[in-house]
């Protein structure tokens, strides 16, 4: 039974274009000029992100790593899949939520958020909270949507302050640019960029592809080999869609955390020929 659009997912999804009107509003029309008014779209986006991903990641990481009441409950591969997990239903209600109604659709309205790949992510992101949400049947994975909705958000937290500042956002990086490497607003971004790296490379770099390999693609394809009528109503459909996902998820992560990896090298790099000189 199809069951997308729940009251968690409605919730999530109203907020979010509420809080995104309203902050888009603020930035265009009311707050004097600045680069906040030369791109109210993406800015607004920013705003409402931290937040949000603040809270997927403080309650994944208090349950996935903090919480001892779930060791018995979900000890077996068919119960870490199977099993629903409360929390991790709420949380990939969440994703669903704010995927469908919020942060895919601006990716093609706001010029600044267009990036095909990004928008790849997104959907595919849809797709497997979908599924661990039940939004399609009943939940698949709730239990590894502590990790995977929950705690790997948390370097998307100084990513949406560091984003701002990307050279491709103009205003935004000529704003910082005139404010000085010796300003408060310089500080913060590169304290901030150094959160991301480190929490990107040791999260998604490499606690998402262990998790993957070591317990949740393993857990899929014990549950997968069950007679069916040990799945407890888990179609093979969805089961492979996040078996799929999960993989694909992951080499995007590794890729990515290469990425960061190589602008943390040049950035070393440059320090140390600054040194020389």
């Amino acid at each position: 039974m199809i069951d997308i659009l729940t009251p968690v997912v409605l919730q999530t999804g109203l907020a979010c274009i509420a809080a995104q009107g309203f902050f888009y509003v603020l930035f265009a029309y009311i707050l004097p000029k600045g680069p906040w008014t030369d791109m109210p779209g993406f800015t607004a986006h920013q705003a409402v992100a931290f937040p949000l991903m603040a809270y997927m990641a403080y309650q994944g990481i208090m349950a996935w790593y903090f919480s001892d009441a779930d060791s018995d409950t979900f000890d077996t591969p068919s119960d870490r899949i199977l099993k629903i997990h409360p929390l991790g239903v709420q949380l990939s209600e969440i994703a669903v939520g704010m995927q469908l109604f919020w942060d895919t659709p601006l990716g093609f309205i706001i010029p600044a958020l267009n990036d095909p790949l990004k928008l790849a992510h997104h959907i595919g992101m849809f797709l497997t909270a979908a599924q661990s949400a039940g939004s399609f049947g009943r939940p698949v994975g709730s239990y590894h949507a502590l990790f995977y909705m929950g705690a790997v958000e948390l370097s998307t937290i100084p990513l949406t302050f560091v984003d701002i500042f990307h050279p491709k956002h103009k205003p935004w990086f000529e704003y910082l640019k005139k404010k000085g490497p010796s300003s408060l607003l310089h500080s913060l971004n590169e304290a901030c960029r150094v959160a991301f790296a480190l929490s990107f490379i040791v999260v998604r770099g490499i606690l998402f592809p262990y998790e993957v390999f070591t317990s949740c693609v393993p857990d899929i394809f014990y549950t997968i080999s069950l007679p069916e009528e040990e799945r407890d109503g888990a179609t093979l459909l969805s089961l492979y869609t996040v078996l799929t996902t999960s993989v694909s998820f992951t080499f995007l992560q590794m890729y990515w955390a290469t990425l960061v990896a190589r602008q943390i090298m040049k950035a070393l790099a440059g320090k140390e020929g600054k040194k020389e000189d």
